[in-house]
């Protein structure tokens, strides 16, 4: 029988669980989000603009990330973006959050 210890530390941006079937011992990593953290970061230096400059981007946050703010670091701009979806919360977190946001240049 297979059993599952989490080893998830409060702050953590994966979730690790120590797994045991009593032969093997194995630590698995669920939720890693490096690739995303790598390609928002690709994102930033880009101007904003598409490929053809007839649209710009604007800044975009994946919903997951905005509820993981709002329940384990009790964010009130995550929460009052999510309830309400208030755009001056919204605009809070991408200036206190801009590494997990998929933002254009020019500020928000």
């Amino acid at each position: 029988m297979e059993k599952q210890f989490d080893l998830t530390n409060a702050g953590d941006t994966e979730r690790k669980l120590f797994v045991t079937d009593g032969k093997k011992d194995v630590i698995r990593t669920v939720g890693r989000d490096d690739d995303v953290l790598k390609q928002n970061y690709e994102d930033r230096k880009e101007s904003g603009w598409d490929i053809t400059h007839s649209f710009r981007r604007v800044a975009h946050i994946d919903l997951g990330t905005v509820r993981l703010l709002a329940n384990v670091r009790k964010d009130a701009d995550a929460k009052a973006y999510l309830v309400n979806h208030d755009t001056d919360a919204r605009d809070r977190m991408i200036r206190h959050y801009p590494d997990l946001f998929k933002a254009c240049s020019g500020g928000v």
